[in-house]
């Protein structure tokens, strides 16, 4: 768009160069990137992120310097929520199975979807979760008193980008500094030396404990808050240090006679359904009770 002139304080501003070519396309060029980082946090810790944060840091770097030098307008902080919607919307493409069912495909049979039936079913399944989203917005979306954590997150990173002061200046190289952190100690545990791992005891290494540093869990528990964070440790520490002990101790699961080393594969056959089961009839309830309050706030409202 082309910057327009100024409106009076009582009219809304204009917006300009929102919905621009480099925005776009900066936004595609990092969606490729970022894509197969998301797809290995999810394989990793079995959470994918909408990589936001790190697409609007990298595109406000490089066209604040790349536009000054090519005489470009300044990167505008609607250019800059354009690109990191494209790029989250691409690595969000995770959620059309490349974490959960192709991998427990290729899992149980051995084998590899070709690649064109594989993007044909990332297609599809994407086009429908569009065409339901189109529908629930006014349900799941259009909700103040939901939280969304990473979209917070990204809203409080583009304030402080665009922000004027000392103060959005520390924590803009806080953000920074934590990535180029994040990053080292990856490059050092991975071509250096391992870090220490402290070795738990064969019972435990059974159950799957270990200490794993991982600043990807760090990360994300500091996203998603200490209430989600807690009640997913103790979730864990319920069905892993409680069920499973108890399934092994009463000798309703027999482990295999060679089995040695952490046995994920064959508990989590005992765990599964009663997680499953929490999960899919607390989204159903609270899902219900939206349906049946909906209409009733909204008639309220209105009135």
């Amino acid at each position: 768009m082309s910057d327009a002139t100024a409106a009076p304080l009582d009219q809304p501003q204009p917006v300009t160069r929102e919905l621009s070519p480099r925005a776009l396309l900066t936004g595609a060029l990092l969606g490729i990137l970022l894509t197969p980082a998301n797809v290995y946090a999810g394989l990793k810790i079995g959470w994918s992120f909408n990589m936001s944060i790190i697409a609007l840091l990298v595109s406000y770097g490089l066209w604040h310097r790349l536009g000054r030098r090519l005489q470009q307008p300044g990167w505008t902080l609607h250019e800059s929520n354009i690109n990191q919607t494209v790029a989250s919307a691409a690595a969000s493409i995770v959620s059309g199975g490349l974490v959960a069912p192709i991998p427990a495909y290729t899992l149980l049979t051995g084998q590899q979807l070709p690649t064109l039936p594989l993007m044909g079913w990332v297609f599809a399944v994407s086009f429908l979760g569009i065409w339901v989203a189109w529908y629930l917005r006014p349900l799941l979306l259009a909700d103040a008193s939901l939280k969304f954590p990473e979209g917070l997150a990204t809203l409080e990173a583009l304030r402080q980008v665009y922000a004027s002061g000392a103060e959005a200046l520390a924590r803009l190289r806080v953000l920074l500094g934590a990535l180029a952190l994040s990053a080292a100690v990856k490059l050092v545990d991975t071509f250096a030396w391992a870090l220490p791992r402290a070795a738990p005891s064969p019972a435990l290494e059974r159950l799957t404990f270990s200490f794993d540093p991982s600043l990807l869990l760090l990360g994300f528990g500091g996203i998603i808050g200490l209430r989600v964070g807690l009640s997913l440790l103790l979730g864990t520490l319920l069905a892993w240090a409680g069920v499973a002990p108890w399934l092994l101790a009463s000798g309703v699961a027999d482990l295999p006679a060679d089995a040695s080393g952490p046995q994920y594969g064959f508990l989590v056959q005992w765990l599964l359904w009663p997680g499953v089961s929490l999960m899919v009839s607390a989204t159903l309830a609270s899902l219900a009770v939206r349906l049946i309050t909906l209409p009733r706030g909204e008639r309220q409202r209105r009135g």
